[in-house]
């Protein structure tokens, strides 16, 4: 089992990450505040600090990001890739209503004919690898095999799980009566996360999987 620090946007910035790291370890991966691209095309102060190598050092670093945009997606992919990383997230799992709103996050989830052309677009241009953070659907673990069907369609780094719906927000754990029947049809490689709060500490227990 690996351990992964998730990421809380205003809570594990570098100065939290590298605490942790030095006081405690044990990280299999630290997970990055989402990075939102903007008009200017460029990261903000904050965005910069967090993902400054040097900030990181030690550590298996991954930056998220929250977009709905193909484009802005490949772009902040490439500016990454300058600073080293090899690997990004993307973000359909946030369940915030000023994120969902604007189709992003979770929010995304509930056009998946446009999640596909995203993702078909992201696949083709972008030149690291990705792993993608999601939810099993807006109102209803239903949509979750629709969801299984087009991630099963492009080469997903890692696929991570977060057991609920935008609707559940933290509150109901679904994950199993939606794996079920599908965990050993699944080529790709899913993780399924449950989210441990002590002291605003987030935690991403990791189980893989694999066909």
């Amino acid at each position: 089992m690996n351990i992964y620090l998730a990421p809380l946007e205003g809570i594990t910035g570098w100065i939290y990450r590298g605490a942790v790291q030095k006081c405690f370890g044990g990280f299999d991966k630290y997970f990055i505040p989402f990075i939102k691209p903007n008009q200017m095309g460029r990261f903000s102060a904050r965005e910069k600090k967090d993902i400054l190598p040097e900030h990181n050092k030690g550590m298996h670093a991954v930056p998220q990001i929250l977009t709905n945009c193909a484009e802005d997606f490949v772009q902040t992919a490439k500016k990454l890739e300058q600073y080293g990383y090899k690997e990004i997230n993307l973000n359909v799992g946030c369940p915030s209503k000023t994120v969902v709103t604007k189709g992003r996050g979770a929010g995304f989830l509930a056009f998946p004919e446009r999640l596909d052309l995203f993702l078909e677009e992201v696949f083709q241009n972008c030149p690291i690898d990705i792993s993608v953070k999601t939810r099993i659907g807006t109102e209803s673990g239903e949509e979750f095999p629709k969801l299984m069907d087009i991630y099963n369609k492009y080469p997903i780094k890692e696929l991570i799980i977060h057991p609920r719906t935008q609707k559940d927000f933290y509150k109901i754990f679904r994950i199993w009566m939606c794996l079920k029947k599908r965990s050993a049809q699944e080529g790709i490689k899913y993780v399924i996360t449950e989210i441990l709060h002590r002291k605003k500490m987030s935690v991403i227990f990791r189980n893989s999987f694999r066909k």
